[in-house]
């Protein structure tokens, strides 16, 4: 029995309640419930003339949220500098303070908010210690969702994963760091995920970035499930024009991926090269990316306590109380579940080359490209 499959079926479209032909703007607004189990975010980041780089998170629950069943409310606000130094507040919000409307994408969590319509999108920030951000985000592409944007995932469908995304925005407005306001003008994206399992258990990997070249607009989000789930591929991919943001291209999930392999700090052999061809039949796309510098690495295998008492420790010196709710986080945890989650984010280079009705035309190009590395070493997984 499949455990594992994009929801791109007509019946899946009517059981969703969406529409095949356009996304709708109720998509943006809340998803999920508060369940145990459940979680989402609305997400944004961009990067700036001046060479700041901002990403906001907004979520319904804590990560430690999601065992247990109500709201709580919480964000992630990081500001990069133009220098690099990079700083990274987060605000928490009651749920009698704070609103997610079903219509629309209208977060507010106390003062804090993201709305907007997929066409624009305002978003504010003032609860973190030291941070703050007022952005507005005009997209330049329609938004997107790989189908129903659900991936199914056990025996009977019970769990899920999504993503529904605007590729590229105009982002403007002003970033609050060290005292200063100061003015921003570049480019950036929005996506708004929800999901009823932790992606430790969903998947063993996967590559999420997006490219932007002279004439195309690339977003690739390249899911990889984990052993329980068979190492299904479930590629999102498309490519917009750069000009009118039009959908040129999107993959009917018939990909081969040809990869060189290299050993990192982390103790796995990453991708240095990723090979894409995407063929439709009548449309056919090749996507090549080669990351030539390492912007962040985090080893959360390697670096999390051997055993409880070890995370005890570490959560005494930390200031922390609460010892039942040490349990996550463990070497040995990681252990048992037979995963060994690591994460390195990349500046990259690339370009696309895609034929349509036998016309082929390239574009090249620069990406930050993640790859999320959950799972152990194995040759099964196709890494």
């Amino acid at each position: 029995m499949e455990n594992a499959r994009l929801m791109d079926r007509p019946e899946d479209f009517k059981k969703l309640g969406i529409n095949p032909d356009k996304v709708e703007l109720w998509e943006g607004g809340l998803r999920n419930t508060d369940d145990i189990g459940n979680n989402e975010v609305w997400y944004f980041d961009g990067t700036f003339e001046d060479g700041s780089k901002v990403i906001i998170g907004f979520r319904p629950k804590t990560a430690a949220g999601m065992g247990e069943k109500g709201f709580s409310p919480n964000l992630n606000l990081d500001i990069t500098r133009p220098n690099g130094t990079t700083t990274q507040e987060f605000a928490f919000a009651t749920i009698e303070n704070s609103s997610m409307s079903k219509e629309k994408c209208d977060v507010h969590f106390g003062p804090d908010y993201c709305t907007g319509n997929f066409k624009d999108f305002d978003v504010h920030v003032e609860s973190t210690a030291t941070l703050a951000c007022d952005l507005h985000y005009h997209a330049l592409t329609e938004p997107f969702r790989q189908a129903t944007s659900e991936i199914a995932l056990g025996d009977e469908g019970q769990y899920y994963y999504t993503d529904l995304c605007v590729p590229k925005c105009e982002v403007s407005g002003t970033l609050t760091y060290d005292g200063k306001k100061v003015e921003v003008k570049g480019q950036g994206y929005h996506d708004h995920q929800w999901m009823n399992i932790s992606p430790f258990a969903a998947f063993h990997h996967w590559l999420w970035g997006r490219m932007y070249t002279e004439k195309y607009v690339v977003y690739i989000y390249d899911f990889v499930c984990s052993e329980r789930f068979g190492f299904k591929k479930i590629p999102f991919f498309i490519v917009a024009n750069n000009e009118t943001g039009e959908i040129l291209f999107e993959t009917n999930g018939n990909v081969l991926v040809d990869t060189e392999l290299v050993p990192m700090s982390v103790g796995k052999d990453f991708p240095k090269t990723s090979h894409y061809v995407f063929d439709n039949g009548d449309k056919k796309a090749v996507f090549n990316v080669k990351w030539n510098e390492i912007l962040e690495t985090r080893d959360t295998y390697g670096n999390a306590p051997a055993d409880k008492q070890e995370a005890i420790a570490r959560a005494k010196a930390q200031g922390i109380s609460d010892m039942d709710k040490v349990v996550g986080g463990t070497k040995a945890m990681y252990d048992q579940a037979g995963i060994q989650p690591t994460y390195i984010r990349f500046f990259a280079e690339g370009g696309v080359t895609l034929t349509i009705d036998g016309k082929k035309e390239s574009s090249e190009g620069h990406m930050i490209y993640e790859y999320n590395y959950i799972g152990k070493e194995d040759s099964r997984a196709g890494v």
